[in-house]
């Protein structure tokens, strides 16, 4: 018990001061690669530093005996109310994940969709050229620098190119299901409440 103790310190020491820096250094790199990715990161360091704390605070320490489980607050704030509190701030560095992973995914597919899928063959050029040429900002730019997506070569509905559509589809699909999922979860936990 008494390493679990001291373990427990050193631990919390080392995440305070490991998220601190990683803060810090999001905060002051100016790199535009970082992007929007910048505030992901930041929320990662400091939902781990939250978490970090909770923990140190509570020192939660499941057992489990037989068919019964239990875990009790061992730490300098006790009590049910205390392990609720530890298991919520848990599940919170779960979501955090979840978002991270998430968020790759998007921009991988993103990525693959407008590179791959949304291609600037011979047929786009021609479609979207004159489109293009009396653009102030298009005309800077030489087509192929543009994703760019033709869905019919006849008109609305007429003559459909799947390549394009089969990236529309993979979009609409991978962004309606999250958002499908968000609101599920907020009916779900408004019911909850």
């Amino acid at each position: 018990q008494t390493f679990y103790v001291v373990f427990h310190h050193i631990a919390i020491v080392f995440t305070i001061i490991v998220n601190s820096t990683l803060i810090a250094l999001i905060l002051t790199c100016k790199k535009k690669e970082f992007g929007a990715y910048r505030y992901l990161l930041l929320t990662f360091a400091l939902v781990d530093l939250y978490y970090g704390i909770v923990h140190f605070l509570v020192m939660p320490i499941p057992e489990s005996r037989l068919n019964a489980f239990s875990m009790a607050a061992h730490g300098y704030v006790t009590g049910k109310l205390a392990v609720s509190w530890f298991a919520a701030a848990h599940s919170h560095s779960f979501v955090v994940l979840v978002f991270h992973f998430l968020y790759r995914l998007l921009v991988v597919k993103g990525f693959c969709v407008l590179y791959v899928l949304f291609d600037t063959d011979e047929f786009v050029v021609e479609y979207t050229e004159p489109i293009l040429r009396d653009h102030s900002i298009g005309a800077m730019l030489p087509i192929q620098q543009y994703s760019t997506a033709v869905f019919w070569t006849g008109g609305t509905f007429v003559g459909p190119r799947w390549k394009p559509i089969a990236g529309l589809a993979v979009l609409a699909i991978t962004m309606g299901g999250c958002y499908g999922f968000m609101i599920y979860a907020a009916y779900r936990i408004r019911w909850c409440v």
